[in-house]
């Protein structure tokens, strides 16, 4: 399992269309909004392959300008 709080950037980027993208092998939560950033999600992954294509779909949604992972961990969560 791989965990990621992740930033998504763009000033007219709707949370709706953030929670309802379908991601495979992963999962996200809206965390809420960053102003004047964008939003923060959580997202987790079955493996790091799954973490980067969330990644690159969440890029295409409209309004989206960027997207910066802001930490990042691996394994169960119970080290």
């Amino acid at each position: 399992m791989i965990l990621s709080l992740v930033l998504i950037e763009g000033q007219e980027v709707s949370e709706e269309a953030l929670k309802s993208l379908s991601l495979g092998n992963a999962k996200q939560l809206v965390i809420g909004n960053a102003p004047g950033f964008g939003v923060i999600l959580h997202i987790a992954a079955n493996s790091p392959v799954d973490l980067g294509n969330a990644l690159l779909d969440f890029a295409q949604v409209p309004g989206v300008t960027g997207v910066i992972t802001l930490a990042l961990r691996t394994g169960d969560g119970n080290q």
